[in-house]
């Protein structure tokens, strides 16, 4: 067959294979972010300020964390932080990069900043920050007095009993024994008799109290035992626990607070 007659049979072919390339072959634009090899890092960029017109100490760090915050019995959840440290006065710019697909419509998050100086807290903030509000986010964060505490024992390393509860006279519990309260500042526990069974759990001394100095509880576990006697008050006293915020050392009396008001006393024994 002559070699004219075969052109047309070529065009065709090369005009197919061209198509081909054109619907399947690579756009030049990048996929997604969730698609198979697509973008896998979010960003929020912001500031971190203060009102105070002082100037921080050298060594001193800004932390800002992306926290998850769904659960109100429970301590935050940090998905990604970044670790600031300053060289002049505020404004202090940030930017956190997170996976986007480790969040979780359903929850709820915030971001929280700190300034520290050699592991005591210097500033907190303390108001709900919208990460996903929009960039930039501006964070406002307030000083933390420094606790003021009388010649006495330390809140770490001494067994507390159970004085009051919720402005009452705290009853013994199973077998006549009382509530009490250790601090195990090394593991970063909570220990003690809760009424009816032994219970343990974390907590943290970072926060915001505008009373007293911050404290909080994260999840108590306790024994599994059954009490024919101080289960009412187990149940009571673990409940104060979770609400807690704050703590005040006055001489031998250890004071629980929510905000203002004071939940629980104990005394050094």
């Amino acid at each position: 067959m002559p070699l004219t007659l075969r052109l047309p049979w070529l065009c065709l072919a090369l005009l197919t294979l061209s198509g081909l390339s054109a619907c399947g072959g690579d756009s030049g634009q990048p996929p997604a972010a969730g698609e198979p090899g697509g973008i896998s890092v979010a960003r929020i960029e912001g500031s971190v300020w203060y009102r105070e017109r002082i100037a921080l100490p050298p060594g001193a760090e800004v932390e800002v964390q992306l926290q998850d915050v769904s659960r109100a019995d429970a301590m935050a959840t940090v998905l990604a932080s970044v670790l600031l440290k300053p060289e002049s006065g505020p404004p202090y710019p940030f930017s956190i990069e997170y996976d986007p697909a480790s969040i979780d419509p359903r929850m709820r998050y915030a971001l929280r900043a700190t300034i520290s100086l050699e592991g005591r807290l210097m500033f907190t903030s303390t108001d709900y920050i919208d990460p996903f509000a929009g960039n930039p986010v501006e964070v406002l964060v307030r000083r933390v007095p420094a606790p003021v505490q009388a010649k006495g024992p330390a809140l770490e390393g001494t067994r507390w009993v159970l004085a009051t509860l919720g402005g009452e006279a705290a009853p013994n519990g199973a077998g006549g024994k009382p509530v009490d309260l250790e601090f195990l500042s090394e593991e970063g526990r909570a220990a003690g008799f809760s009424g009816c069974n032994r219970y343990t759990g974390g907590y943290s001394r970072e926060g915001a109290s505008e009373h007293a100095s911050p404290l909080s509880f994260g999840n108590l576990a306790g024994t599994m035992m059954a009490c024919v006697e101080g289960g009412e008050l187990e149940q009571s006293y673990l409940q104060t626990l979770a609400r807690v915020d704050g703590f005040r050392l006055q001489g031998e009396t250890l004071s629980l607070l929510a905000g203002p008001e004071v939940l629980a006393t104990f005394r050094a024994q």
